[in-house]
């Protein structure tokens, strides 16, 4: 009697969480389908990121796009133009010496689709992330370091939100 009340503990309390889950809006992502006009593209970033440019490319490749460069490109391939990325820095937190501990970063850019004419099929689309970036009053070598890895994270970041972006392009 132990061992199936044990069990039928586990069932109920996986019904739970499972149950929770769904009620929250948890859905698993599955691979992003890109609509086939986009599975060949060329790629113009001038985001000003070369890490930003570098997560784009690798998560282009993950969702099954091929990057053609722009002489090599036959009539009817369409071209992903990526805007510069701005930031902007909110402070969240100072000490008692008004040092500041804690900012919010912001990155945001706008991208879109056009044809080889320039006439834009799809955007412009807004992206964004922001994260809080603590250590702020650490030695500047240390908040360097990890301000840099921080908004290399968030590139990464906003690559994949354009990505997912593009999942949904009605072409």
């Amino acid at each position: 009697m132990t061992g199936s009340f044990t069990q039928t503990t586990r069932l109920l309390f996986l019904a739970f969480v499972t149950m929770s889950m769904v009620a929250c809006g948890f859905h698993l992502r599955g691979q992003i389908n890109i609509p086939t006009a986009l599975k060949t593209l060329i790629l113009n970033s001038q985001s000003g990121s070369d890490s930003f440019d570098r997560a784009l490319r690798i998560a282009l490749t993950r969702a099954g796009v091929t990057l053609v460069n722009k002489a090599d490109a036959t009539e009817g391939i369409l071209e992903l133009k990526v805007n510069a990325i701005s930031s902007s820095d909110t402070t969240l937190a100072r000490n008692s010496s008004n040092d500041v501990t804690q900012i919010q970063r912001r990155l945001s850019s706008n991208y879109f689709v056009r044809q080889a004419d320039g006439k834009a099929l799809y955007g412009p689309r807004n992206i964004s992330t922001s994260k809080t970036l603590a250590n702020q009053n650490a030695e500047e070598s240390t908040k360097a370091a990890y301000n840099k890895e921080q908004t290399e994270a968030m590139g990464e970041d906003l690559a994949n939100q354009l990505i997912y972006d593009l999942g949904y392009a009605p072409l």
